[in-house]
């Protein structure tokens, strides 16, 4: 067995500590890991409790990240897996904290969707929220049930696109035109925008 023979803090981050393990370094903890596991100078310890204190320390490590991407603003499970494993986490660990979060309810897929289309409605068709949604790791179901619009909606959303797009503009064919390709690109289906063009009467 063998022992615990230093632990210093480091000068440059106060909350990780070098372990020495028989006069050698062995890893580096958190803080909160030494004193939850109870790491005194002399004990003895076996190489399962150092493997197990340096996975504890690095979930630690790993929730604080996730924390502070998140701070930023909401995420979705699929952008917080993707960020965690570019910063070079493990399946084990990333699936630890994406577990842990989902508990505190930080992360909510379907929050995440219902607010994002609140967000975006007024500007952009169910078409598009619903790409975005999928593309920012929403499954299919999901984003299409909160991206769904009534026609009615769509319409009106529309219109008040195109009128502010229209202000001071010529009412011509090119200008329709590129007023369509405009609303189309936003997401809007075809019935809606064609709708919005008969509305406008070219000079």
């Amino acid at each position: 067995m063998a022992q615990i023979t230093d632990l210093q803090v480091q000068k440059r981050n106060k909350t990780r500590v070098n372990v020495y393990v028989d006069g050698e370094f062995c890893c580096a903890l958190e803080m909160l890991t030494v004193v939850k596991l109870g790491l005194k100078i002399g004990m003895e310890i076996g190489s399962e409790r150092i493997k197990e204190a340096s996975a504890d320390s690095e979930r630690a490590v790993a929730m604080e990240k996730a924390f502070g991407y998140l701070a930023r603003g909401s995420k979705t499970v699929h952008q917080m897996r993707e960020y965690l494993a570019k910063h070079g986490y493990d399946a084990d660990v990333t699936e630890y904290v994406i577990a842990k979060l989902k508990d505190y309810r930080y992360l909510d897929d379907e929050a995440y969707a219902g607010t994002y289309v609140r967000q975006n409605i007024s500007a952009k068709g169910s078409r598009r929220l619903k790409q975005e949604l999928i593309q920012r790791g929403i499954s299919y179901t999901v984003a299409e049930q909160y991206s769904a619009e009534s026609p009615e909606s769509a319409l009106d959303h529309a219109q008040a696109i195109a009128d502010k797009y229209m202000h001071n503009k010529p009412c011509d064919v090119k200008t329709l035109q590129r007023l369509q390709r405009y609303l189309l690109a936003r997401g809007y289906d075809f019935d809606t925008v064609n709708t919005i063009l008969r509305s406008y009467h070219p000079n």
